[in-house]
């Protein structure tokens, strides 16, 4: 089964909602995204087993079952495809989860001299700053 970030660029790329990707997606979340959209389109051109997953992720944006087919031809994509992959990864930074799973933190602003940025997950006992 495809991991949550996976499912959110498949969504992503079906819908071509930036949103899906970032709450606030920025002018080069857009262009990542519609960069991914063409790589995508290329490769899954002339296969119809991924045609046909992403033919029923349209048509089914919110079904789960579908997302994740799709976003399993997606992991093969980007296994197979430098570009995609690399697209992949760059947009996946942006995409932030709540619960379990993984986490995206972003920060704004100087983070230099003085500034300090403290990044935790699971933190078993005391932290002394």
């Amino acid at each position: 089964m495809a991991d949550p970030i996976t499912i959110a660029l498949a969504t992503a790329v079906v819908t071509g909602v930036a949103g899906t990707i970032s709450e606030h997606a920025s002018e080069a979340v857009s262009e990542g995204l519609k960069r991914l959209q063409r790589a995508v389109f290329k490769r899954f051109r002339g296969d119809d087993a991924a045609q046909e997953a992403m033919d029923e992720a349209r048509l089914s944006p919110q079904d789960p079952a579908a997302m994740g087919t799709l976003a399993e031809f997606l992991e093969r994509a980007a296994a197979a495809d430098p570009e995609i992959a690399d697209l992949m990864n760059r947009l996946g930074t942006y995409v932030g989860q709540d619960g379990e799973g993984n986490t995206t933190n972003r920060i704004h602003g100087d983070v230099s001299d003085r500034a300090k940025v403290v990044q935790a997950r699971d933190v078993q006992g005391d932290i002394h700053l």
